[in-house]
């Protein structure tokens, strides 16, 4: 008993974390992700151009550069920590500026595609065009870790990989190319992906910010707020039904492909081709 104590006591310590700034300090990292205007604005428009000019062209550099400099988690981090404190304007201006980004987002991107001359799809837009269950999780362990990027000191790393991570910002530019080609296909696949990857990194801050207990600005938690969180979680269980069928749909078409041949059972089956051949010319 006393070896499980001295064991339970050195786990605790090494899985332990806490806040390692100043509840205030978290506050205005948060808030400042919400702004949508000025240096944001900018990014935002450069990192729209830069992805949709990698998926363009098949480079994942490229994509990668637009996810990294990308604002878009903002305005979602912001809103789901502002439900969770209970933060009215908070919510509002991170809701408000989501629609206001996505938007601008949109736009841009469908008018870089329609003045485009390479208009064809490539491997890199449709892997964003379907989001399987996978890429919810994705987006939910990206969405835990890059909160505890914030509340960390030196946590930039930390979001500079959940941006890559989660991918927000290739399947809005998908959505835009469903938009500016009429292929809704590609619009409702990409938006969905967007929309996803948005609302599971927003649940996954929301739990969080519960978990390290930031207090909350209002000292009722009224039934407004249980509304909320309520119609939040009603909402992440029908988004994850399409997610579950098309995960289901990708294992199925693996399930009925024809197994991979290993490299020895390649070589083999190469040799038994070539013994065939000699023999054939032998006969001639």
């Amino acid at each position: 008993m006393k070896r499980f104590d001295i064991f339970k006591r050195y786990l605790g310590q090494q899985i332990y974390t806490a806040k390692e700034e100043h509840e205030w300090e978290t506050y205005g990292e948060i808030r400042e992700g919400v702004i949508f205007k000025g240096f944001n604005l900018w990014i935002l428009g450069f990192a729209m151009i830069i992805a949709c000019i990698g998926l363009t062209t098949n480079s994942i550099s490229a994509v990668i550069g637009a996810m990294l400099i990308s604002p878009l988690m903002g305005p979602v981090i912001g809103f789901a920590f502002g439900l969770a404190i209970n933060d009215r304007n908070l919510r509002i201006e991170g809701a408000r500026n989501w629609v206001k980004m996505t938007i601008v987002s949109l736009a841009s991107a469908t008018l870089f595609f329609l003045i485009n001359p390479f208009d064809h799809s490539t491997e890199l837009l449709e892997s964003f065009q379907k989001a399987s269950i996978f890429d919810i999780f994705l987006a939910f362990f990206g969405g835990l870790a890059g909160f505890i990027g914030i509340v960390k000191k030196e946590g930039v790393k930390i979001i500079a990989g959940v941006a890559i991570a989660t991918a927000c910002m290739p399947p809005l530019c998908t959505a835009a190319y469903g938009i500016a080609h009429l292929d809704f296909k590609y619009f409702l696949g990409g938006f969905y992906f967007y929309f996803i990857n948005c609302l599971f990194i927003g649940w996954a801050t929301f739990l969080l910010s519960r978990y390290f207990k930031f207090e909350s600005i209002t000292k009722e938690r009224g039934k407004r707020s249980l509304k909320n969180v309520l119609l939040w979680d009603l909402l992440l269980v029908i988004m994850l039904v399409p997610g579950i069928w098309i995960g289901y749909q990708k294992w199925k078409i693996e399930e009925d492909s024809p197994a991979q041949l290993t490299d020895s059972e390649k070589i083999q089956a190469l040799e038994k081709r070539i013994e065939s051949l000699e023999r054939n010319v032998r006969q001639n």
